[in-house]
């Protein structure tokens, strides 16, 4: 069963926006548009859009894998917070 918006405590909450912030980072390092990694990714416009707005929004270890290797990084750089 999926876990709802509504259960995710405030730490959860903090490191989705995280991991949305650091796709963008290394997006716009390397020059690409939302819909370009979309398209590498084969995730929608709207699923990279949400990944860095501000909104909650889950997403699976499949599609970060994706997103890293869309971006030439490692998946453990999306996860690392200094």
């Amino acid at each position: 069963m999926p876990i709802s918006r509504k259960t995710y405590t405030e730490e959860e909450k903090q490191l989705l926006k995280n991991i949305g912030f650091k796709i963008q980072f290394f997006r716009k390092k390397r020059g690409m548009s939302q819909l370009e990694l979309a398209e590498k990714t084969q995730l929608s416009y709207a699923t990279i859009s949400h990944l860095e707005s501000t909104a909650i929004y889950g997403l699976s270890i499949v599609a970060v894998y994706r997103i890293a290797k869309a971006l030439n990084v490692g998946v453990e750089q999306i996860f690392k917070f200094d």
